[in-house]
């Protein structure tokens, strides 16, 4: 019942887990002086340890985080002190791998530990993708997404443009102002010759007023 229960709550709290764990063991020693019958019972639980050593300490991280981050492994502490990966380029180093351990990538990482000449250049890259999602060149080249932005600026503005015309069209069919006629035109002109408006390089220096005529 013991072990049952210590496995459902490793996953939500880690530090009554410790404790769980710990009194696990001691209800296994005290058992286990008891009867020899109950010993070999005790002996067959994997939940029962040494009971000289302490608790040992859970990673809270990656029960919290598991569901997230899967089999990845936590290599640092990170920029905010969680397992999260990212490309960044002020803090190039993300708190665990790129990619989860695999037999092929285990492998790999035994020989990385010894001489790298034996480490062929596709190992070399194999174990640097298992790790960096990117590289710095690959995450810090320009993306082009200013011609997006001009490109769909345009456009809206040439879509905003019809839009008002057609609805100026529509809402807006009325006849104009008579000041816009022809008959009104011709009176306002008439009124600015004999205002004399402009005599130096207006209307009126254009105007012969002795024949009553346009000057040629």
């Amino acid at each position: 019942m013991n072990s049952l229960l210590l496995r459902n709550v490793k996953l939500t709290q880690p530090q009554v887990a410790s404790m769980l764990q710990y009194q696990c063991r001691v209800d296994a020693s005290t058992a286990s002086s008891s009867s020899a019958s109950t010993s070999s019972v005790v002996q067959n639980n994997p939940v029962v340890l040494d009971n000289r050593k302490p608790a040992p300490q859970l990673d809270a991280d990656r029960m919290r985080m598991h569901p997230r981050i899967g089999n990845r492994e936590i290599v640092g502490y990170g920029l905010k002190g969680k397992p999260e990966y990212f490309d960044l380029v002020m803090f190039p180093c993300p708190s665990i791998r790129w990619e989860a351990d695999t037999p092929a990538i285990a492998e790999l990482r035994k020989k990385e530990k010894g001489d790298w000449k034996q480490l062929s250049v596709e190992d070399k890259k194999r174990l640097y993708r298992s790790s960096f999602r990117q590289t710095f060149e690959e995450f810090t080249a320009p993306t082009g997404i200013w011609k997006w932005a001009i490109g769909w600026t345009l456009l809206s503005i040439a879509g905003a443009t019809l839009a008002y015309d057609g609805w100026r069209r529509i809402c807006y069919r009325f006849d104009g102002p008579d000041s816009m006629k022809d008959a009104k035109l011709k009176k306002q002109l008439e009124y600015h010759i004999a205002a004399r408006q402009g005599p130096m390089t207006g209307l009126a220096s254009k105007w012969d007023y002795e024949t009553g005529t346009w000057k040629k």
